[in-house]
């Protein structure tokens, strides 16, 4: 019975330790919810690969890709139809919604061109690499 006690306070405590290190991740998350940012090079250079950044429409999309960029395991699992891609243009802006898949992933929403208002998803790595995120203390100049 001794065991048991000192088992459930070990569980107690691995619990409320996971929660604790959850609301931080949390917080980390919520930072980057709502941030805008302004597409300032193409992600691909690529001629056959085509102009712009790409985004997709699908959340398994983006991770199948992003996991074979990672493991490079390029297999049929990490084909993406062409229909389920947007390419972003220079100067657009896009904002952060989310992030998914332990920040690999973030979830977008357009914010201008043609597809302006509509739910993305872009790999985390091109979001540092191609786009700069706006300054607020812009807008109050």
């Amino acid at each position: 019975m001794k065991h048991f006690q000192q088992f459930l306070i070990f569980c107690c405590f691995f619990i409320y330790i996971s929660d604790l290190n959850g609301k931080e991740n949390l917080n980390e998350d919520q930072s980057m919810n709502g941030t805008v940012w302004q597409l300032v090079r193409n992600g691909s250079s690529s001629p056959s690969h085509g102009n712009g950044q790409v985004v997709y429409f699908l959340i398994s999309d983006a991770h199948n890709t992003y996991r074979s960029r990672q493991f490079q395991t390029w297999d049929s699992f990490s084909v993406v139809d062409s229909r389920n891609l947007v390419r972003l243009k220079k100067n657009q802006k896009i904002q952060v919604i989310s992030s998914n898949f332990n920040k690999s992933i973030y979830e977008i929403k357009l914010l201008e061109g043609f597809y302006k208002g509509k739910t993305f998803y872009l790999i985390a790595e091109e979001l540092e690499k191609n786009f700069v995120q706006e300054k607020e203390d812009d807008k109050n100049v």
